[in-house]
Formats: C-alpha cells, sequence, structure tokens
C-alpha cells in the first residue's frame, strides 16, 4: 500500500504543476542549506566551502534525479540567493569561507570571490538543468526574483543585499535569453 502512495505522489511530482510546486519548495528550503556547516562545527566551520558552494545543489542534482529537474534548479536558486546575500558580509571572522578540519584555514579575501563564482554558478545550473522552452525560463525566474527580494529584505533585512542576490539570480537567465536571441 505505501509503496503505491509513493508511487502516485512521484508520477505527481513529476507532473507541470508538480515540478513546479517542487522548484518553488526547494528554492524555499536550500535558502538556509549553505548554513548547516553551524550544525557541524566540529568538523566544518561556519561559512565551509562545502556547504557555501555549488555542491549542495550538485549533490540533489546527481542523488535525486528521479524528482525531475526542478528539484535541483529550486536548490541551485535557493544556494544561489543565500551565497549572494553573504557576499555583503566582511570578510573577516566568520563572514570569510573556510576550509573543513583538519585544516580550517580561510580563504582570506578571496572569500567573496568564492561567493560570487558559486552563486553564478548555481544560478547558471538552475538555467541549465531546466527543460527546454520559454515557460520554464520564465516560472523559475520568477521563483529566483521572489527568493532574492524576500531573502535580502526579509531575512538580511537589507535593500542592497535583495539587488546582489536579484542581480546574481538573473545574470544567467538574461545571458540565456541573449544567446538565445543571437542563435538561430
Amino acid at each position: 500500500m505505501s509503496g503505491d502512495i509513493l508511487d502516485l505522489v512521484l508520477r505527481l511530482v513529476l507532473t507541470m504543476p508538480g515540478q513546479v510546486a517542487l522548484l518553488a519548495g526547494a528554492t524555499l528550503a536550500f535558502l538556509p542549506a549553505p548554513d548547516v556547516d553551524l550544525w557541524m562545527l566540529r568538523l566544518l566551520h561556519h561559512r565551509s566551502i562545502l556547504t557555501h558552494s555549488v555542491l549542495l545543489p550538485c549533490l540533489v542534482l546527481w542523488f535525486l534525479p528521479e524528482l525531475g529537474p526542478a528539484a535541483a534548479a529550486g536548490a541551485a536558486l535557493g544556494v544561489a540567493v543565500h551565497m549572494a546575500a553573504d557576499m555583503l558580509s566582511p570578510a573577516r571572522g566568520f563572514g570569510r569561507i573556510w576550509l573543513p578540519e583538519p585544516f580550517q584555514v580561510s580563504l582570506g579575501g578571496w572569500s567573496h570571490l568564492w561567493l560570487l563564482v558559486n552563486a553564478l554558478g548555481a544560478a547558471w545550473m538552475a538555467v541549465a538543468v531546466l527543460p527546454s522552452g520559454e515557460a520554464w525560463r520564465w516560472i523559475a525566474g520568477g521563483v529566483g526574483i521572489l527568493a532574492a527580494l524576500g531573502y535580502g529584505l526579509m531575512r538580511e533585512r537589507s535593500i542592497l543585499s535583495a539587488l546582489v542576490a536579484l542581480a546574481v539570480v538573473g545574470a544567467p537567465f538574461a545571458a540565456d535569453h541573449g544567446l538565445r536571441a543571437w542563435l538561430p
């Protein structure tokens, strides 16, 4: 019986409305995900290079392919927004990106570059894994905009944070649109 229910749920998730809901839900779930390092402070420093990278959405893509592309795209959008907001923290103490044990060495002044490259990489991944079609781009772009505004304004309480997150999330969508306009 439970196998039948699980099969039904999986089939519903793979429908277009199910994928849209999964995209939004995964984005929301992965907004705080990079801070999972706070639960593992004995192994990872806060702002670990492992959790503040494109690795988290890649894990979703690799280990949960049966959920369809929306799960990975949503995870990527959530992580991209989080890292974009983190770029505004000063590169001191917990504001730096840190290597895990046994090293526990920070990237220092390179932390902001790490966050930028990985935030853009995660945002690009969100575009890259989606099925082709303009509708998906608009849906994911809308979810990304809402996530950037919500996280920046409500969580970070910063207009600048929201604007940076919007720029990071919007860049791959704009580039994708621009490239498709130029290519036959």
